[in-house]
C-alpha cells in the first residue's frame, strides 16, 4: 500500500492503485469544513459548499490515480498539469467556498491575523508564488524530492499553500485592501499570466532532458523524454496564462457590472 504518489521505476500500466494518504487528506479537509460550518447560520451556505466541494474534487483528481502516479513517475507534462490544478484551479475554488465570517473570526487571534495579512499582501503573495513555482520545478529539487512519498507530498503541499496565498488578495474580502481595487486585481492576474518564467523557457529550449526522474523512467509508448519535457514547458506557459486570463475575464465582468449598477463593493467573495 502506498500513501502518496512518488517516483517509481516500474513500467506503467492502467491497473488502478489506491493512494490512502490522498484519500485521508481530502477526507480531513472535507470533514473539517463540515464541522466548522455545522450549526452556523450562514447566508448562501449552499453556494459556499458547492465551491469548496469543487475545489476538493479538483485536488482529488490531481493527486489520485491516474494523474498522481503518471505525474510523479512518468511524464513531466502530466506533472505540470498537476501543478496547474493544485496551485491555480483548486485554491480559488476553496477560497470562494470559505465564508467571510470564518476568516473574520481570525481577528480574535491578532498574531495569526497579522501573519495572514502580511503573507497575502499582493506583492508578497506574488513573490511567494513565483519563488515556490520556480524552486519546486528546479531539476535538482524535483529529482531529490520526487522519489520519496514525503518529498512528493512536500511539493504538492507547497503548490497548494502558495496557490492559496496567491489567490487570496484577489478572491477574499478579508483583510480589507483599499489600495488594491478591482482594476489592480485584474492587472495582478494579467501580469502573472504574461510573465515569462525561467523554468518554462528551460523546459522549452533545453537540448537534453532536465529531470532524471522522467528521463530514466520506464518509457510510455509513443513518448520521449525531450518531447514530453517541451510539452511540459508549453503546459506551464500556456496553461497558466489561460487560467490567469479566465480570472481576468471574471474580474472584468464583475467590475463592469458593479460600475454599471453603481455598486461600490470590490471583493469577489462576499
Amino acid at each position: 500500500m502506498r500513501w502518496w504518489c512518488s517516483s517509481q521505476s516500474v513500467a506503467w500500466d492502467w491497473t488502478w492503485r489506491p493512494y490512502v494518504g490522498v484519500w485521508l487528506f481530502i477526507l480531513v479537509l472535507a470533514v473539517g469544513y463540515g464541522l466548522h460550518l455545522r450549526g452556523k447560520a450562514i447566508p448562501n451556505r449552499r453556494r459556499y459548499a458547492v465551491f469548496f466541494a469543487s475545489g476538493l474534487a479538483v485536488l482529488w483528481a490531481a493527486l489520485d490515480w491516474p494523474l498522481g502516479p503518471l505525474g510523479a513517475s512518468y511524464l513531466a507534462s502530466v506533472h505540470m498539469m498537476q501543478f496547474l490544478l493544485i496551485a491555480l484551479v483548486a485554491p480559488p475554488l476553496l477560497l470562494l467556498g470559505t465564508p467571510v465570517g470564518s476568516i473574520e473570526s481570525l481577528r480574535r487571534h491578532p498574531r495569526v491575523f497579522s501573519l495572514l495579512e502580511q503573507a497575502t499582501h499582493p506583492l508578497v503573495a506574488f513573490i511567494i508564488f513565483n519563488v515556490v513555482m520556480t524552486f519546486s520545478h528546479w531539476p535538482n529539487v524535483v529529482d531529490a524530492l520526487m522519489p520519496s512519498q514525503l518529498g512528493s507530498f512536500a511539493i504538492d503541499i507547497s503548490w497548494l499553500v502558495s496557490g492559496l496565498i496567491f489567490w487570496w488578495p484577489v478572491v477574499c474580502a478579508v483583510p480589507e485592501r483599499a489600495k488594491f481595487p478591482m482594476l489592480m486585481k485584474i492587472g495582478y492576474l494579467a501580469f502573472n499570466g504574461l510573465l515569462i518564467r525561467p523554468v518554462s523557457l528551460m523546459l522549452l529550449y533545453a537540448k537534453y532532458p532536465m529531470y532524471a526522474a522522467y528521463e530514466l523512467a520506464p518509457p510510455l509508448p509513443g513518448t520521449s523524454a525531450i518531447d514530453d519535457q517541451q510539452l511540459a514547458g508549453v503546459v506551464m506557459k500556456v496553461g497558466s496564462a489561460w487560467l490567469m486570463m479566465m480570472g481576468v475575464t471574471v474580474l472584468f465582468v464583475l467590475w463592469h457590472r458593479r460600475a454599471h449598477d453603481g455598486a461600490g463593493q470590490e471583493p469577489v467573495a462576499e
